[in-house]
């Protein structure tokens, strides 16, 4: 079932549209994303004041993985309870820290730190339910050898700190 889209100050039904599938057909996600997400990453985009768009990678929306529990899996939640961007102004630590801050601060209850993604460093943003408001699940990643590992934030931050991984 899809809901109306909620009115949105900075995005667009149209960014929420990916490439063609498998089937040639454009996989629009906009009406099967979850309502307060979309409402929570306007208003982080509003207060983040710099430029905010949807990562451009195939899975940065909705994706199809069985029984993973990925906030991005609309197979097993019924609807996209996740968002990856690219944020303009996203570089030192205390950028990161500042991006973390506010989206506790506005009620996302999942949040990823990526500074190694292409084109630009990049979040996670979702809005999870076994995760209150205030006290989000909070990760980062880094790409060693070429593969994205994750860590704890703490790790994240200290090696963005000291310009490398």
């Amino acid at each position: 079932m899809s809901l109306p889209l909620p009115d949105l100050r900075f995005f667009k039904p149209q960014e929420f549209v990916r490439p063609a599938d498998a089937n040639g057909q454009p996989e629009a996600w906009s009406a099967r994303m979850q309502p307060r997400l979309l409402v929570l990453l306007d208003t982080f985009r509003f207060m983040w004041g710099k430029a905010v768009d949807v990562s451009p990678a195939p899975g940065a929306l909705g994706r199809y993985w069985g029984q993973s529990d990925s906030q991005h899996n609309i197979a097993k939640w019924g609807e996209v309870r996740a968002v990856d961007v690219m944020t303009e102004g996203l570089k030192t630590a205390d950028d990161f820290q500042r991006a973390i801050d506010l989206a506790r601060s506005i009620g996302f209850t999942g949040v990823g730190i990526y500074p190694d993604w292409s084109p630009s460093p990049g979040l996670h943003l979702d809005v999870r339910v076994d995760r209150e408001p205030g006290d989000p699940a909070l990760w980062g990643a880094l790409s060693i050898a070429g593969k994205q590992q994750y860590f704890g934030v703490a790790h994240v931050l200290a090696a963005v700190s000291e310009g490398g991984n």
